[in-house]
């Protein structure tokens, strides 16, 4: 079969010799290997499909964060790297292995386009999945790309200027905490930069020490550096510790919020930055590929072989961390996915795939590796090359020469060398230069006892709970609780001004927190939207709501028992009832709310004759469904024995304006409305 780079015009599809899926390590330098191996025309219809324009120079990213070189100097177009192949930047969507075909995505203005292919290479790396601990997703920082590496920088910074201006001592000390989760090559190069750029910066701050600065590493096993000697290990353990890094041994983190760190020992950890550098997942894509055509694979990585074909699959190669590379000379053993072994893979690959097109035989990996070396910052490292160990400077001196020696391309080892000297003579630079963009909606986590704002601060946000439940508090007494489905703090925002209670997780929350810069103009601009929350936001304080209707009532009135003024009975549904049996009562009685009770009269909630209608567009209620299935709406209660004010109390609070009278137990007994006593 014949393949052409070329596409007609106006067509959706581009036709490839070789696709190679992934711009890591692995898929560069297959693409370069390509590129050498064969003659022009050929190359040319080889092509280089991934997420970025530019390849990461990963062993590096620590650095970035400890601000000893530039970002812009961790990462090389995959153009200039591979300018013999074409270069496609996109997402693939998805692989059709039957028909030698994938989909990629290449923007939000641009439809989906197709590439055929004859030989198929997967280099797609691994993923970040951390949501395995509840509140890491949406609360840790990771290490994966220079972006991240960027932000974790720049939030640093942006704690230690919010800490020299921050008053409150406890605030002070979570700002002042850092902590990294994993102690393998990652998280201890990151440990060791974050200790570095620390140290450099503090004394530039009048109102903060270096004893106030914590920093520390929390690691599942009773030793970080797994893979190294153990004497390395202990002495990378030792120097830290001499720096001031605190070690967390033998402990996993079992939940996290945006200030707190839950162990699974009970330790709780105050902090405002924790970085995850765990978490390594299977691509989405493979895990997905071997679902639907069964491929060889353990845990989502490929099985290949010595040759680097995925078995059963004459035209599909797999390299890198997303496959299962045989160890030369060691049966039974894998090769680890580090960058000298993701490297040489690729360039076989590449070198494999040339051979297969020109008729000559395979090679097999034979690649054993050179060792390991890992530096743990203030110019120290720990290395054990080729079976000489050595720590120290000397190990950190070796560790550059190597990684210089990696950096594809002159000018960017030009350029790093230029940085790495500037550091011995100059300060680190600390501009706060924050590259996140603007999140408008976000998810949140919350642990029980966890406060989601305070009264009397600033409004950003209107909130929806997803799940758990969230206490709205005043002055210690509980004046609302909100469940999950139900927003709030829409009536500071709408009114600019601060949150009049503080919110409180009573339980495990998650909720979805919009912004006001998205919220308000929408709002404002949409009278629906606007009357929708005209009820909830009319009045931004409930003291002068509740003075407002108090003068309006009777002083014999206002202290006056609920039983006394309530109306009973009740027109109730049972929470047993169907649609059908509930539409029956609601026609009846043209009330706006109606209570759900069990069979024993006591109150479960109560729907609202709004709310039951729009469920009954819904095609999933059906006439026989139960009445559970529509939308509840909190309304507050009081007892018989309460008097008026209590039950006004309750009803401002609330943002209600009818509240359910029961008896401790629960029975339900009256309801009483505002405007029912303006009638009286």
């Amino acid at each position: 079969m014949t393949y052409s780079a070329d596409s007609e015009p106006g067509s959706r599809k581009i036709s490839l010799e070789v696709a190679i899926l992934g711009g890591g390590f692995t898929g560069v330098n297959c693409a370069q290997q390509l590129g050498k191996r064969l003659d022009v025309s050929l190359a040319r219809q080889c092509g280089l499909i991934s997420e970025h324009n530019y390849m990461v120079f990963q062993p590096l990213l620590a650095e970035v964060v400890g601000a000893s070189i530039s970002p812009r100097h961790v990462v090389n177009p995959i153009r200039l790297l591979c300018p013999e192949v074409e270069t496609y930047r996109g997402e693939v969507t998805r692989v059709d292995l039957k028909n030698n075909e994938i989909e990629i995505s290449a923007g939000e203005f641009s439809q989906n386009f197709h590439i055929g292919f004859r030989h198929l290479v997967l280099a797609l790396g691994a993923e970040i999945d951390l949501s395995r601990v509840p509140g890491m997703p949406e609360h840790a920082l990771v290490m994966q790309n220079v972006g991240d590496a960027m932000i974790l920088r720049a939030t640093i910074l942006s704690r230690i200027e919010e800490a020299n201006i921050e008053m409150n001592e406890m605030r002070r000390r979570s700002l002042l905490t850092f902590v990294v989760v994993g102690g393998g090559y990652s998280g201890v190069e990151t440990a060791g930069e974050i200790l570095d750029l620390l140290h450099s910066m503090v004394p530039l701050y009048s109102r903060i020490s270096l004893p106030e600065i914590r920093v520390v590493l929390v690691h599942s096993r009773d030793y970080i550096l797994p893979t190294m000697n153990r004497d390395l290990s202990e002495y990378a353990m030792n120097q830290l510790r001499s720096r001031g890094l605190e070690l967390v041994l033998g402990r996993r983190v079992k939940a996290m919020t945006s200030t707190r760190v839950y162990l699974d020992d009970g330790q709780v950890l105050e902090t405002t930055t924790t970085v995850s550098t765990v978490g390594n997942a299977p691509h989405r894509l493979l895990t997905q590929m071997c679902r639907q055509y069964n491929l060889p694979n353990e845990r989502g990585r490929i099985r290949v072989t010595p040759d680097l074909r995925v078995e059963g699959f004459p035209n599909l190669w797999a390299a890198g961390d997303c496959a299962m590379v045989p160890l030369s000379g060691k049966a039974g053993d894998l090769c680890p996915p580090t960058a000298q072994f993701a490297m040489r893979q690729g360039a076989l690959c590449g070198d494999n795939i040339a051979n297969t097109l020109q008729g000559r035989p395979l090679k097999t990996f034979a690649f054993k590796g050179l060792g390991e070396l890992a530096s743990i910052g203030h110019r120290t490292a720990v290395a054990n090359i080729l079976g000489f160990q050595m720590s120290g400077f000397p190990a950190w001196f070796l560790w550059r020469t190597l990684y210089l020696s990696k950096l594809p391309g002159w000018e960017r080892r030009l350029r790093v060398v230029i940085d790495w000297t500037l550091d011995l003579f100059f300060p680190r630079d600390i501009s706060l230069l924050n590259p996140r963009y603007t999140r408008l909606q976000k998810e949140m986590h919350l642990e029980p006892g966890d406060t989601l704002f305070c009264r009397g601060e600033p409004a950003f946000s209107l909130y929806v709970l997803k799940s758990g439940r969230i206490h709205l508090v005043d002055k210690d007494k509980v004046v609302r609780v909100i469940e999950a489905g139900e927003y709030f703090g829409e009536r500071a925002l709408l009114h600019g001004g601060n949150y009049i209670f503080t919110a409180v997780a009573a339980e495990a929350s998650q909720l979805i927190s919009v912004s006001g810069q998205y919220f308000l103009p929408m709002v404002h601009e949409s009278r629906k939207l606007s009357l929708l929350f005209a009820r909830t936001s009319a009045q931004s304080n409930p003291q002068d709501e509740l003075s407002s209707l108090a003068s309006k009532i009777p002083d014999g009135l206002i202290d006056t028992p609920v039983s006394q003024v309530m109306v009973h009975p009740v027109i109730s549904i049972s929470a047993i009832e169907s649609i059908h049996g509930a539409l029956r009562i609601i026609k009846s009685n043209r009330f706006s709310t109606f209570p759900l009770v069990d069979q024993e009269n006591r109150i479960v909630s109560c729907i609202m004759e709004d709310d039951f209608f729009n469920a009954l567009k819904r095609p999933e209620i059906q006439m026989d469904s139960n009445i559970l299935a529509v939308d509840k709406t909190q309304i507050p209660l009081c007892q018989p024995t309460d008097s008026v004010r209590v039950a006004l109390d309750k009803m401002v609070y609330s943002g209600r304006t009818k509240c359910f009278v029961t008896q401790p137990d629960g029975t339900l007994v009256g309801v009483l409305a505002i405007l029912d006593l303006f009638k009286k």
